[in-house]
């Protein structure tokens, strides 16, 4: 009753193969089970099986058939595909340089003509360089942090931590009002972020730094844009399984977005599934940029991307952030929250460096 696979080679041999794993998912889903006694496939149930195929020398597949046996059936019928699964690293993704890999590690990168905000966190007065900074975070610069296994990427780095029983971590803006060109239609951010050994997320996920336009009217809190009233898209971090060792040190990353076709009145949580994807490992800096052009006034051509290390993790093309023009990008949201609502049950704690906001692509820093 176990799947089969049927391969028909070239030189007219059969070959049976069992599988050597397999699993379903229930959709939606927070674990696989593969541990279950039964397989299920089609409706809502995706499905991954694994064979032990091996290459022959010389030798092509002519023809190949899934073969499943079925113990029971629901309903009157079921459609069913079968698809290759998309590896979560793409280690061979092109990495794209930008403006930044001219300027070792940033230095003087705020001479460029198309940047229009830089931040390296080594004076002690770097708050006097934001707006609206939240006195109940909890941010400092640091230049060591040995309990955390923290090593610097240039100098001092902005440690910020969400301390155990509460949500908030950080919250500032750069607000482009205020800056050169005033608030444009389209951007890009770029900073290095680090995990702290503690990061495990454990209870829930929550909101990391993006981009955003609120206007302290929508796009954040459960207030919905309408198109009129407001927008975000700021970053996101995601929950961590209690009992799931196959993540290892890895903590994933992505987008939480507010915009007019969201599926409710609070944001789409995004994960990223291009090239490196959103999946970062603790204790490493990475570089982690995003880009947003807004779209034009009924037309859903609005653009939200993202980049680890310079490999595209995310992309899309067809968002609808605003109704009129009047709505642009209003600021750079350094925003670290825990939830939703529920409390970290622990210290997070993570390191954010070399901040850089630019009207072309910026990419990873120089190193020479």
């Amino acid at each position: 009753m176990h799947p089969e696979l049927l391969l028909d080679w070239g030189d007219g041999t059969r070959l049976q193969l069992r599988p050597s794993a397999d699993t379903y998912f229930a959709c939606p889903t927070h674990k696989s089970l593969g541990n279950r006694k039964v397989f299920q496939v089609g409706g809502s149930y995706g499905a991954a099986i694994v064979f032990p195929f091996e290459a022959r020398a010389g030798q092509r597949v002519r023809r190949a058939v899934l073969r499943l046996t079925s113990d029971k059936q629901y309903s009157g019928g079921a459609t069913i595909g079968v698809f290759s699964l998309a590896l979560p690293v793409d280690s061979n993704a092109e990495v794209r340089t930008g403006i930044a890999a001219g300027f070792t590690r940033d230095a003087g990168i705020e001479s460029h003509p198309s940047v229009v905000f830089a931040e390296r966190f080594e004076g002690w007065r770097w708050q006097s360089d934001w707006q609206d900074v939240d006195p109940n975070g909890n941010a400092e610069t640091v230049s060591s942090d040995s309990g955390n296994k923290f090593a610097v990427l240039d100098g001092k780095a902005l440690r910020v931590r969400v301390k155990a029983r509460s949500r908030l971590g950080l919250s500032m803006h750069q607000r482009f009002a205020k800056l050169k060109g005033g608030e444009p239609e389209e951007i890009y951010f770029r900073y290095y972020l680090r995990f702290g050994e503690d990061w495990d997320p454990v209870a829930t996920g929550g909101k990391l730094p993006g981009l955003a336009g609120t206007y302290e009217r929508a796009g954040w809190g459960g207030r919905k844009p309408d198109g009129t009233n407001g927008w975000s898209a700021r970053g996101a971090f995601f929950q961590l399984l209690k009992n799931a060792p196959e993540f290892g040190p890895f903590r994933s990353i992505g987008s939480y977005v507010y915009h007019m076709d969201g599926a409710s009145e609070y944001g789409d949580p995004v994960g990223w599934n291009l090239g490196p994807t959103g999946l970062l490992e603790k204790n490493r800096w990475y570089s982690i940029e995003q880009y947003v052009k807004l779209n034009r006034p009924g037309s859903a051509d609005g653009v939200l991307r993202a980049w680890v290390d310079g490999r595209l993790a995310y992309e899309r093309t067809d968002l609808r952030y605003r109704s009129v023009p009047d709505l642009r990008i209003e600021s750079v949201w350094m925003n670290v929250y825990h939830g939703g609502i529920a409390k970290a049950p622990a210290d997070l704690t993570l390191y954010i460096d070399n901040v850089v906001i630019a009207r072309e692509y910026i990419g990873p820093s120089g190193t020479r």
